[in-house]
């Protein structure tokens, strides 16, 4: 009577066991499986013309040799549903640590990364995910921290000419931005076929004089032969410099590749 009393108790402890170790999985078991991500970053221009091989031309007036950014930061944040604005998680800001992968988590990308956007697309990221739809992409403009390279300092470096006159523009700031495809309803999909994205930014936007910045008001302050546009500001153009610092962000999409 003892052995049959006690055969239930030791099936229900087992059953119970093999409960806790599959709720208990880490995320690298997570049974969604992985899939592969490549993320690109690419700049667009209004004209295909140039005047050389190494120069772009946005306009009559304005001529691009040299397009550079410093990004770090990336994050991709999980398309699930919240449970409620009301739910907090401050101990595990990007992982709750349940043993799945849902709307708490996000995944972080290394950085940072210098890109030279006028080489044509640039592919900088390949990574393996869990499977599974992804919001939007995050990332973290900052001022390069290579003491031997031209963005040391700066963020975002910007050369050519306005109407002739060599111009330069830089920046230091360091500010976060998500983007999405312009398609509400269309998510970063990771599975078994491996994706690819395309961070597009738009200088023929930025520098629209309509739309986005107008370079001819640049000046060249201190009269050297060289229109500086920056916060250190010369010559006289930290408006400028502002105004193009949100218009690059401004003027931001995402593609699939």
């Amino acid at each position: 009577m003892k052995i049959t009393h006690f055969l239930p108790k030791l099936f229900t402890a087992l059953i119970g066991l093999f409960a806790l170790v599959l709720t208990g999985c880490s995320k690298d078991e997570d049974p969604a499986g992985t899939g592969r991500l490549s993320v690109s970053a690419k700049s667009t221009l209004n004209s295909s013309t140039a005047k050389s091989a190494t120069a772009k031309s946005i306009n009559s007036d304005v001529e691009i040799t040299d397009f550079r950014l410093n990004l770090k930061e990336f994050e991709l944040e999980f398309d699930m549903e919240d449970p409620g604005d009301d739910y907090e998680d401050d101990e595990n800001e990007h992982w709750d640590d349940d043993g799945y992968y849902d709307y708490e988590d996000e995944i972080e990308l290394d950085g940072p990364f210098e890109l030279d956007l006028l080489a044509g697309q640039v592919t900088f990221l390949n990574v393996s995910l869990p499977m599974g739809n992804f919001e939007e992409l995050e990332f973290k403009f900052d001022a390069g921290t290579n003491a031997t390279s031209d963005l040391f300092g700066k963020s975002v470096l910007i050369q050519g000419t306005i109407q002739g006159t060599p111009f330069i523009f830089w920046h230091d700031f360091e500010d976060e931005v998500e983007v999405d495809f312009e398609d509400q309803n269309f998510d970063i999909t990771i599975s078994e076929t491996p994706e690819g994205i395309v961070i597009d930014f738009d200088l023929s936007l930025v520098f629209d004089s309509t739309a986005g910045v107008d370079l001819t008001q640049a000046a060249d302050g201190n009269e050297d032969g060289t229109i500086e546009i920056s916060p250190m500001d010369p010559d006289g153009n930290n408006d400028l410099a502002e105004s193009i610092r949100q218009a690059i962000k401004a003027h931001i999409d995402l593609i699939d590749d």
